[in-house]
């Protein structure tokens, strides 16, 4: 296992040059639990006995992980992006997050007009922590606001009432952050049609430059916290729908751009720039900037995705992760190098989540292929999916989804091309135990 690693490592800086950086920093601690959340977390009261040991062992455990990767796929590699996740990033004091940044400054070259991302909770974060993090180069902060409906957020565990945010916006507005995102979910338990309208409307009033308008996912055999929600209150799927439709209506007649899937932006937003260019990206994140980045995790449960190479992920248990990297042990847990057919596919979904087309003549040109040869069971099934009103063909084989079914559906649609799903996934759906792609 270690071999392996290494050797993917080594892989993603023999490259001339090596690419360049976006690094992932999970910090996982909460002090409440959102029962919708699936994230990796710990719920843990910063006044419970050992809490302030667990948190400062963590943190070294990240600072040693952040000198074995700079060693391991080169210290001087350019830092473009980095995206602090969790977790409550600031959960953590002032101090904690200038420590962790500063770390990665020491570790690698950060590259001067760099994105440096948090996610911030604004229920606890204060004016101290927006300050520290605006003097250390933060430029982007991403907010979890879920909804705007008292009985949904009560519900939810998630009580974050319309006056706070809008007093936290112009805070962060005043300390001149160059972006700030919404993350929005529909489809909990009571939510309706009309709720969502006025969450939507809610937010679009306080014109946030990004906005993440999450379908939520209700899994309670793997997320234990969810079986606390109350299942009679689950909006149905043309309900859903009609959420979703309401607030791409919105959102585009308010002049956000749709950027595909489940995001949208302000047009001269670095996202909505990401897109014109195709320089857009989708992982583990949702959609981001950075194509072409070797994205690195750090800390529990974190991916890293070296480009055309194959992904990595760290142990998910955080005190697990701390007595790996205590022992000076790599705390990958698990990878997947891709395969020749790994890569070709790989790029026909980048395309279509991040595009909302494919363009065969390109995927042959990158990887001497002949696309409707190497395709022939897919372009049949994107024949059905034509017929359904979800993708039309065009000349020279150029494949577009429509809007707005097609890009609702997307994941539909890039489901025929997945090979680590059954074939009828794109009908009947499926939960992929490990799909690069999911």
């Amino acid at each position: 296992e270690a071999d392996a690693v290494a050797s993917m490592q080594q892989e993603s800086i023999s490259r001339v040059p090596p690419r360049d950086l976006s690094l992932y920093l999970h910090i996982p601690f909460c002090e409440a639990l959102c029962k919708f959340c699936a994230c990796n977390r710990v719920i843990l009261r910063k006044s419970a006995p050992g809490a302030e040991h667990r948190v400062d062992a963590y943190l070294a455990a990240m600072i040693r992980e952040l000198r074995q990767l700079a060693v391991s796929v080169g210290t001087r590699r350019c830092v473009r992006q980095i995206h602090w996740g969790g977790g409550t990033p600031t959960y953590l004091s002032p101090d904690q997050v200038e420590r962790l940044h500063r770390a990665v400054e020491e570790a690698f070259f950060l590259s001067r007009d760099a994105e440096i991302a948090m996610e911030i909770d604004p229920r606890v974060t204060t004016p101290e922590m927006l300050q520290t993090l605006r003097r250390l180069g933060f430029n982007r902060l991403s907010m979890g606001v879920q909804d705007f409906d008292q009985p949904v957020q009560e519900h939810v565990r998630r009580v974050q009432p319309f006056e706070l945010m809008r007093e936290f916006v112009h805070a962060c507005r005043g300390l001149q952050f160059e972006s700030l995102n919404f993350d929005l979910i529909y489809g909990m338990p009571y939510q309706t049609a009309d709720t969502i309208r006025d969450t939507v409307e809610r937010t679009i009033s306080l014109s946030p430059d990004r906005v993440a308008f999450y379908h939520y996912a209700q899994i309670p055999e793997k997320i234990a916290t969810q079986r606390g929600m109350d299942y009679t209150k689950l909006p149905d799927s043309e309900t859903k729908l009609e959420m979703f439709l309401t607030g791409l209506r919105l959102f585009e007649s308010a002049g956000y751009e749709f950027i595909g899937l489940d995001h949208f932006a302000k047009p001269d937003e670095a996202l909505a720039l990401a897109r014109r260019n195709w320089t857009l990206q989708r992982n583990f994140q949702g959609m981001t900037t950075g194509g072409g980045l070797d994205l690195l995790g750090l800390g529990a449960s974190s991916i890293s995705h070296l480009v055309d190479v194959g992904f990595l992920q760290n142990i998910k248990e955080p005190d697990e992760y701390v007595a790996y990297l205590e022992s000076s042990r790599s705390p990958v847990e698990r990878g997947k190098r891709l395969t020749f057919d790994d890569g070709v596919r790989q790029s026909v979904i980048h395309h279509l989540y991040c595009n909302g087309e494919i363009q065969p003549e390109l995927v042959e040109q990158q990887f001497g292929i002949v696309f409707a040869e190497y395709f022939a069971r897919e372009l049949e099934v994107l024949a059905e999916l034509e017929g359904d009103g979800l993708v039309v063909k065009e000349p020279y084989g150029v494949v577009k989804v429509i809007m707005p079914l097609g890009r609702v559906l997307l994941r539909n649609v890039a489901a025929v091309f997945d090979a680590y799903l059954n074939p009828d996934a794109y009908r009947r759906g499926e939960l992929a135990s490990f799909s690069m792609n999911a």
